[in-house]
């Protein structure tokens, strides 16, 4: 099967020049937010993007990482959790988005643990999928797609203390519970980091979700001059369903423009 490459676009703006590039997915996500790993994007942004002849992904995301380390992202108030949600059918309600073109919503909700008396400044708390308000979001953005994205590599991590990857199945229950929530896909870098440092834990990640019906998009570091390692790693051009890899394709993290040469460079060893 064929890999597509989604490209994440900070702004309205930058999405035609994308998919003129040769992307085959897009993820709108508010300008100026890439330093925060993508947040919400305004309704102007969406109506710069409306007529792209690709499917569209809608970032829903009110705020970036916590300043704390102990403490997970993806960890939202009721105030933050109601935000999303009206978020979500604010797009809606402009009739913009194509369910036929596969248009869709990206979020991601986690629960972690109490805070522990005394905790020591290097724990970092066990968390698991908010299966309750992901079930309300998917209901919420339905007949369009949805994706958890990278707020599963969290649920990874927390196995991190684990002395083996067969050992660490907090992933597994993970992928469970978003079957049971009802998304389409989930965005991944096999845990914290790269995808290219977590290529194992990913082929694990890829095999178990395509028999949940389940597509996996790597992302995490993706860029033209480990494309072709990690397309091998992980069998993508092998897999009986197809495959997709993120990556914002940009030259450096100071700008949010699309870089012509990544995205060209990524896509020839894709072919």
């Amino acid at each position: 099967m064929g890999i597509g490459l989604e490209i994440p676009v900070f702004g309205g703006d930058a999405a035609s020049r994308a998919v003129e590039l040769g992307a085959s997915r897009i993820e709108l996500n508010a300008a100026g937010s890439y330093p925060d790993g993508g947040l919400t994007p305004s309704l102007e942004d969406l109506r710069h993007v409306a007529d792209i002849a690709v499917p569209l992904r809608i970032m829903i995301r009110p705020r970036g990482p916590p300043s704390d380390p102990r403490m997970h992202d993806f960890i939202y108030s009721d105030g933050e959790f109601e935000e999303m949600e009206a978020a979500i059918q604010r797009f809606k309600d402009t009739g913009l988005l194509n369910e036929a073109r596969g248009d869709g919503f990206v979020f991601g909700i986690l629960n972690e643990e109490s805070q522990p008396a005394n905790e020591p400044s290097t724990h970092r708390r066990k968390c698991w999928i908010d299966k309750d308000r992901c079930s309300r979001l998917v209901l919420a953005a339905r007949p369009f797609k949805v994706v958890f994205h990278r707020a599963f590599d969290e649920i990874v991590s927390c196995d991190d203390d684990k002395p083996g990857i067969y050992d660490r199945l907090g992933w597994s229950t993970g992928l469970d519970d978003l079957s049971t929530c009802g998304f389409n896909a989930i965005l991944t870098s096999g845990g914290l980091g790269h995808a290219i440092q977590n290529s194992a834990m990913l082929d694990r990640i890829i095999t178990r979700a395509e028999t949940l019906g389940i597509e996996i998009i790597v992302g995490g570091g993706v860029r033209r001059h480990n494309i072709a390692e990690l397309s091998h790693q992980l069998r993508l051009k092998e897999r009986a369903q197809s495959a997709y890899v993120h990556s914002a394709c940009l030259s450096n993290t100071a700008s949010e423009r699309v870089d012509a040469e990544e995205v060209t460079g990524i896509l020839s060893q894709l072919s």
